[in-house]
């Protein structure tokens, strides 16, 4: 009996260990839900852009809150539809790297730091350690798919490592930063939907960290995105999926 749907052959025949998990399509949907979320966060923000008039006269008076509450259905919305793309992204990218992860166990990686259920903790709690965790598993992904690398090689970690992960972790520090300043706690600006008087004052007093929050958001996600192509490309050779 052949290996099961999603393996490539790799080495002995009639070993599941001994086969590749395929990443192929896991890529292109990461890719493509991760392209949409930035799609969204443009529009999120022009909308912001353009509540800022209405939030400078609800706090000059010449509206109440009301009729500005009645202004914010379109980002609260657009708001709604980010989160849950990215929460699918999420979804598909601890499938993505669990999958990455095991595959390097069948390459010979031995002495990792990050198991395949240590990227799925990395994946969900490393905002949590301002990308640091994400930046060292992304590192060692990174290395371990080198497909110049022949099974078993002891010498892997000495491997060099990509400039898209240096640039990408630089970026999201950088995201990070400005958002604090911002007051926010992530690298998107959040609002809290339930006070208007907070949208108001960001969107007055905060307008120059809103809009470099937001643009800093969208560049770093779209370097996350050739992370994640490259690190494709580069594991798919390692394992030869075609």
């Amino acid at each position: 009996m052949g290996p099961p749907p999603g393996y490539v052959a790799y080495g002995g025949p009639g070993d599941y260990a001994g086969h590749f998990q395929r990443i192929g399509s896991l890529t292109k949907a990461l890719v493509t839900l991760s392209l949409v979320a930035v799609g969204a966060s443009v529009i999120s923000l022009v909308v912001q852009l353009t509540l800022r008039d209405k939030a400078v006269d609800y706090r000059n008076g010449a509206i109440t809150i009301k009729q500005f509450a009645d202004k914010l259905g379109p980002y609260l919305a657009i708001s709604a539809v980010t989160g849950l793309v990215g929460l699918a992204a999420i979804v598909v990218q601890i499938i993505w790297t669990f999958r990455i992860a095991k595959n390097l166990q069948v390459l010979g990686r031995q002495g990792r730091t990050f198991s395949p259920g240590g990227t799925i903790a990395v994946n969900i709690l490393g905002g949590c350690t301002l990308g640091i965790l994400p930046y060292f598993m992304w590192r060692e992904l990174w290395r371990g798919s080198d497909p110049d690398s022949p099974s078993g090689d002891p010498s892997w970690k000495q491997r060099a490592i990509g400039s898209i992960v240096h640039i990408w972790f630089v970026a999201t520090l950088l995201t990070v930063a400005v958002s604090f300043g911002l007051g926010a706690a992530s690298a998107v600006t959040r609002i809290n939907r339930g006070s208007d008087t907070s949208i108001a004052k960001q969107l007055d007093s905060q307008f120059g960290f809103v809009v470099v929050a937001g643009l800093l958001s969208v560049i770093t996600a779209l370097i996350f995105v050739a992370l994640i192509r490259q690190l494709s490309a580069r594991h798919m050779k390692a394992t030869r999926e075609i």
